[in-house]
């Protein structure tokens, strides 16, 4: 798969409707929010690098959940851990940096979705659609 491909994600989205998740490397450690749209701000350094290790986390996570199958406890545990991570990364780029208030509420929004994906692995509800 190239860069600009998606792979479905179980379980995530409204409705039923699936989401998806990049199966490329996480952008640059100079990546800027906006790019192109006129507005300059850039992740610190350090957040960066967490958001980066916590989708990698989250990246292993969803590989072992898609080859286990439902009800692994193991699995579910993973990646209920993960989701907890990327939702604390996402929330801490919200305080390492000045950004636009619909970037903010994206972010949260973003930060939201995770932390519900997790307590739904820690319920045991993994279904589609939950």
């Amino acid at each position: 798969m190239g860069h600009d491909q998606v792979a479905r994600v179980r379980g995530a989205g409204r409705d039923g409707v699936g989401a998806t998740r990049p199966v490329s490397d996480p952008p640059p450690h100079d990546a800027r929010l906006g790019s192109g749209s006129g507005i300059d701000v850039t992740a610190s350094e350090k957040s960066t690098r967490v958001w980066e290790a916590a989708y990698r986390q989250y990246g292993r996570a969803w590989e072992m959940t898609a080859r286990s199958g439902k009800g692994d406890p193991v699995a579910a545990r993973e990646m209920a851990t993960a989701s907890w991570a990327v939702a604390a990364a996402w929330r801490q780029i919200t305080t390492a940096t000045t950004l636009p208030w619909w970037a903010l509420a994206a972010i949260e929004s973003a930060a939201g979705a995770f932390e519900s994906q997790a307590r739904d692995y820690e319920k045991g509800d993994t279904s589609e659609g939950s």
